[in-house]
C-alpha cells in the first residue's frame, strides 16, 4: 500500500513539473520565436521591409541569447531557476507591448534583442534543469513532456494571434497577448519551490562521479570542457539549430510562396508544430528504454531526408516533406537537451549548457536570418534548404563521435 501511494506521489509529482515546463515553454518560445511569425506578412506589407530585413531580427534575438546563456546559466546554478524565470516571464509581457508601438526596424530589433534575455532566463536551459533537479525516475519521458511546450507555442500562440490579428490588426493584437504570460508567471511563484543539495556541489572529488541524488554521472565545467563529447555536441547543434531555425522562420513565408493561403500557411504551421510536438513526447518516453545515441542518429537522418523534399519547392512534397522533418527535429530536440544532462549531470548544467546554447543560438540566429537572405538572392528558398541538407548531413557524421562519458574512466584521467 505503501509502495503504490510512492508510485502515485512519484507518477504526481513528474506530471506536474512536466506540464509547468511545458506551459513555460509554450509561452516563452511560442511569444518570442515561432509564434510570432504569424505576424510577418502584415509588418512586411505596413513598412515594405524584405525578408532579410524582418529576418535579421531572429538573429539579433537568438544571437545575443546565445551569448548571454553562459553568464544566465552560471547565475542558475548559484541561485536556481525560479527567480530567472519570473523575469524572463515579465520581460516578454512588456516587450509584446511595446511592440504594438513600433515604427522602424530598429524599434523592432531592440525589443528582439531584449527578448534574448528572456528566452534565456525562462526558456530551454532553465526548464530542463527544473525538471531534471525534480524528477530523477523516468526523468526522460519528463523532459519530452516539458520541451513539447516549445512546439505547442507553434500551435497554440499563432492560433490565438491569428483571430486577434483579423479582428483588430497587428497593433492591438500584440497588446492582448502581451496578458499571456502573466498566467504563467502565477503558476511559476504558486508551484516552484528552490532545491537545496544535501552535498557539496564543491567537493572536488565527486567531479566524476555518479551522485546518490541526481542517479547522474556529475561532471564540473572545467571537466566538461575537456571531453571530445562536448564539442561534438556543440558542432551537432549549430548546424541542427540553423536547419530547424531556417525552415521554421521561414515557413510561413515559403508556404505562401507555394499559393497557401494565409490561412492555410497558419494552418500547417500550426499542424507542422503539432507533428514535432508529438515527436517530442514520444522521444522523451522511448528513451527510457533505447539508447538515445541510437536514436540522435536515427531524427537527424530523417531530418535531412526531409529537408530534401522542402528543397525541391514542389507543393505536392509539402506535406511528406514537413511530417519528416517534424518527426526527426521533435526527437533531435529532445535527445539533445536529454544527452547533455544524462553525459554531464545536472549540478553543473547552467554553465555547460549555457556554453552549448552559445553554438545552438549562433546556427539559430543565422540559419532564420541566411535562409531569407539567400531566398531574397536567388528568387526562392530552394538553394537556402539545399544548403540546410548539407549541413544536416555534417551533423549525422558529428553525432558518430556523441557517446556516453564512463565515470570511471574520467576518474582516471583525473587521478
Amino acid at each position: 500500500m505503501i509502495t503504490d501511494q510512492n508510485n502515485s506521489s512519484s507518477f504526481i509529482k513528474l506530471f506536474g513539473i512536466a506540464i509547468l515546463g511545458f506551459f513555460l515553454l509554450m509561452v516563452t518560445n511560442g511569444m518570442t520565436f515561432s509564434g510570432i511569425t504569424i505576424f510577418d506578412e502584415a509588418l512586411i506589407k505596413e513598412f515594405g521591409w524584405t525578408k532579410s530585413e524582418l529576418k535579421f531580427r531572429d538573429l539579433v534575438n537568438l544571437v545575443a541569447a546565445s551569448f548571454i546563456m553562459p553568464f544566465v546559466g552560471a547565475i542558475i546554478d548559484r541561485y536556481g531557476v525560479k527567480k530567472m524565470m519570473v523575469t524572463g516571464l515579465v520581460l516578454i509581457a512588456g516587450l509584446y507591448y511595446l511592440y504594438s508601438l513600433i515604427q522602424t526596424t530598429f524599434h523592432m530589433y531592440a525589443i528582439h534583442f531584449a527578448f534574448a534575455f528572456a528566452v534565456s532566463g525562462a526558456g530551454t536551459l532553465a526548464t530542463i534543469i527544473m525538471v531534471s533537479q525534480r524528477v530523477t525516475k523516468n526523468r526522460g519521458t519528463a523532459i519530452g513532456i516539458a520541451l513539447a511546450g516549445t512546439s505547442a507555442g507553434g500551435i497554440v500562440i499563432p492560433q490565438i494571434g491569428k483571430p486577434l490579428l483579423e479582428s483588430l490588426g497587428w497593433r492591438a493584437a500584440f497588446q492582448w497577448e502581451a496578458i499571456i504570460p502573466v498566467f504563467v508567471l502565477v503558476l511559476i511563484v504558486a508551484f516552484i519551490r528552490p532545491i537545496k543539495y544535501k552535498k557539496a556541489a564543491a567537493d572536488s572529488t565527486k567531479d566524476a562521479k555518479t551522485d546518490d541524488e541526481t542517479g547522474l554521472v556529475e561532471l564540473k565545467f572545467k571537466e566538461a570542457i575537456k571531453t571530445p563529447v562536448f564539442w561534438a555536441i556543440c558542432f551537432a547543434g549549430i548546424f541542427c539549430f540553423y536547419s530547424i531555425m531556417g525552415i521554421i522562420s521561414n515557413l510561413f513565408l515559403y508556404l505562401r510562396e507555394l499559393n497557401f493561403s494565409v490561412g492555410g500557411a497558419a494552418n500547417a504551421f500550426s499542424i507542422f508544430f503539432a507533428i514535432i510536438l508529438a515527436a517530442k513526447l514520444t522521444s522523451g518516453v522511448v528513451t527510457d528504454f533505447i539508447n538515445e545515441h541510437k536514436l540522435f542518429k536515427i531524427q537527424v537522418a530523417l531530418m535531412a531526408l526531409g529537408t530534401v523534399g522542402i528543397a525541391m519547392n514542389t507543393e505536392n512534397l509539402v506535406w511528406p516533406s514537413l511530417i519528416a522533418v517534424g518527426i526527426g527535429w521533435g526527437g533531435l530536440y529532445t535527445l539533445l537537451n536529454y544527452i547533455i544532462i544524462t553525459t554531464f549531470g545536472v549540478k553543473s548544467a547552467g554553465k555547460i549548457g549555457g556554453i552549448i546554447s552559445v553554438f545552438e543560438g549562433i546556427g539559430s540566429g543565422v540559419g532564420a536570418w541566411l535562409t531569407g537572405v539567400i531566398s531574397d538572392k536567388t528568387g526562392s528558398y530552394s538553394a537556402s534548404f539545399w544548403l540546410v541538407v548539407v549541413l544536416l548531413c555534417i551533423a549525422l557524421i558529428i553525432s558518430f563521435f556523441i557517446k556516453p562519458i564512463v565515470s570511471e574512466k574520467v576518474e582516471v584521467a583525473n587521478s
